[in-house]
């Protein structure tokens, strides 16, 4: 709010290059804020990707986590009609960037609870950055059905 107020300010006084300047800040924040968030789904996304991988199992409720993480991304990642906040080749950074918490975060849910030492040995992380991607590039394609019939033929075996 207190951006909005400077932004006011240098209008008013006619500061159009400080306000163009605030303006570029306010944009770059407003875009790191929905990163983020696409980042948390991401996490989420993980979580269960890995929890299939390594249990060997699969839950109806993962795959609903799944899905609505997918759900969530197509929705939040437009960037207008055509144009993305994360482009579909740019995710492998984000991936590697959130892929500790994820372990963190499964190491809890896991046959109960597992050391994350433990968990990361028994974690092909190739293969769960392969599956998460190809996931992933459905939210630029498919429809919310098409991705919900997709994720709700994930096996164990897949994972």
């Amino acid at each position: 709010m207190e951006e909005i107020l400077d932004l006011k300010e240098k209008l008013v006084n006619q500061d159009i290059e400080a306000a163009i300047l605030l303006v570029d800040e306010l944009e770059a924040m407003g875009r790191q804020d929905k990163i983020n968030t696409l980042e948390s789904f991401l996490v989420v996304l993980l979580v269960h990707l890995i929890k299939i991988q390594v249990e060997k199992r699969v839950t109806r409720s993962w795959l609903n986590s799944i899905t609505n993480s997918l759900l969530e991304i197509q929705d939040r990642n437009r960037l207008g009609k055509k144009s993305h906040y994360i482009k579909q080749g740019d995710w492998t950074e984000h991936l590697i960037d959130r892929e500790s918490r994820a372990v963190l975060k499964a190491s809890k849910e896991i046959f109960g609870g597992i050391e994350v030492k433990q968990l990361r040995k028994q974690i092909d992380f190739e293969k769960l950055q392969t599956q998460a991607i190809e996931l992933l590039n459905l939210t630029y394609s498919k429809n919310p059905e098409e991705i919900d019939a997709i994720v709700q033929n994930i096996s164990s075996e897949a994972g």
